[in-house]
């Protein structure tokens, strides 16, 4: 599907997607035949396309020094806090659209504040289109990464290219991290890919809430097909 195409119809289907919306933004820049590649620099003045997509509630997301980085993460990452039960926040670029085996190798850190009341972590997601055609309603899929509890105030890194995922079908407004939460089936990338091996992805970034009430998270250097994204506060 050609790009123009594809911002056209997220724009169309965000009412029905956790993670649409994304119409409104730039073109990508940096995209090669085998996605972006290199280090950038994510700051609140230079976004490279990542956005809230279905934030919900009263949480929020800042740019900060507070909880530091991980190693050679620079001196600050991207804070998320979700105060409620029914609080959400995610943070997704489109600039990583493409074939799902651009996530092979994907992984981020995470840190979570020993204030929190929730021992979770901020998972990460792929918006899929589940045959890579058109995209139609009934196409849209999320795939949701659930990461393993860790210390608090410790950085931890994701591996998440070989981790592994729920699938969910978008309908209506389904939570696709309560239904993974909750008992979801999971499986690797491996897996997915030769069940739907037409599937392609639109966006991905993190996703925290739904469930996850107190949770005060940080997360940084974010890999994707050869391009990781370093978040800092300016």
């Amino acid at each position: 599907m050609r790009r123009g195409r594809r911002n056209g119809l997220i724009a169309t289907a965000a009412a029905v997607v956790a993670l649409g919306g994304l119409a409104s933004l730039q073109p990508a820049v940096a995209v090669g035949p085998f996605g972006p590649s290199g280090r950038v620099t994510v700051t609140p003045a230079a976004s490279n396309q990542f956005a809230g997509t279905l934030d919900e509630g009263s949480g929020s997301r800042e740019f900060t020094a507070r909880h530091g980085a991980p190693p050679d993460g620079g001196s600050g990452a991207l804070e998320v806090r979700t105060p409620g039960d029914g609080d959400k926040r995610q943070y997704v670029t489109d600039e990583v659209a493409g074939p799902l085996s651009r996530f092979t190798d994907a992984s981020y850190w995470a840190y979570r504040d020993p204030a929190s009341s929730s021992g979770a972590m901020p998972s990460f997601a792929i918006a899929v289109d589940v045959n890579g055609g058109t995209l139609e309603a009934g196409d849209l899929y999320v795939l949701t990464y659930l990461p393993d509890r860790a210390p608090a105030g410790t950085w931890t890194r994701y591996d998440v290219g070989s981790g592994t995922y729920c699938t969910t079908r978008q309908i209506g407004r389904v939570d696709a991290y309560r239904q993974c939460r909750d008992g979801g089936e999971q499986r690797t990338l491996s897996d997915i890919m030769a069940a739907y091996p037409d599937m392609t992805a639109y966006a991905a970034g993190f996703n925290q809430g739904g469930g996850d009430a107190g949770l005060v998270s940080a997360v940084d250097l974010l890999r994707v097909g050869g391009r990781t994204y370093d978040f800092e506060p300016g």
